[in-house]
């Protein structure tokens, strides 16, 4: 499968592009978000994308993620306690699927299964994943596992095919234009992390965006 994406996302993806592919591992600092790049209101508003957290909390975590990224992959179960605990965050987690077919695969069938009412659980048993590089045939598994058949997945994300395109497109656009090196990409108010960051972090910028 390859997103139909606008002429921005092609940059991302194209040979050169980029500079690094999830090489954004190294340690964050903030930054501010840059001034062309789409506001933080404009990050979280899309109806289409799914949350994960409190629906209804009132700070939004945007996080830039591959489901093949080592650095995502590590830090998921630190930031699922992290949103647990607070118990008012949301946590959108944009796709932007980078290391090939079964990255594309993972998130297809990881949209497919927001309307089988499993989003939240296939997303979470893909990321539990062992290794980098993974199968079809884990990816497969792991949505199995998690109450959802692959094909069933799959069947779901092609009827909604042209509006989960045009969203993980927009998703690599917005990437691009924040400049984000690869993955993760954190995005709290004004604060962006370009790279893998401590939860100790987003905390705090959670807390200067809750005071104003």
């Amino acid at each position: 499968m390859i997103f139909p994406l606008n002429r921005r996302a092609l940059l991302v993806l194209a040979p050169g592009g980029m500079m690094t592919l999830g090489a954004a591992g190294v340690q964050a600092r903030p930054e501010a978000i840059p001034p062309k790049a789409p506001g933080y209101a404009e990050l979280i508003s899309d109806p289409a994308q799914p949350v994960l957290g409190n629906p209804k909390g009132d700070v939004t975590i945007v996080e830039f993620f591959d489901y093949q990224c080592p650095f995502c992959r590590k830090s998921y179960p630190e930031m699922q306690a992290f949103v647990k605990k607070d118990g008012n965050l949301r946590w959108m987690m944009k796709d932007w699927p980078m290391f090939g077919p079964v990255s594309d695969r993972a998130t297809m069938i990881a949209l497919g299964a927001v309307k089988l009412g499993r989003y939240a659980e296939v997303n979470a048993a893909i990321m539990a994943l062992p290794g980098r590089h993974l199968s079809v045939e884990q990816v497969d598994a792991a949505a199995k596992s998690a109450g959802v058949e692959a094909g069933d997945a799959l069947d779901s994300f092609q009827k909604d095919y042209n509006s989960w395109t045009e969203l993980v497109g927009k998703n690599i656009g917005e990437a691009y234009e924040l400049g984000l090196m690869g993955t993760p990409g954190f995005v709290v108010g004004q604060d962006l992390f370009n790279g893998a960051t401590p939860i100790a972090d987003l905390s705090k910028a959670v807390a200067r965006l809750r005071r104003g």
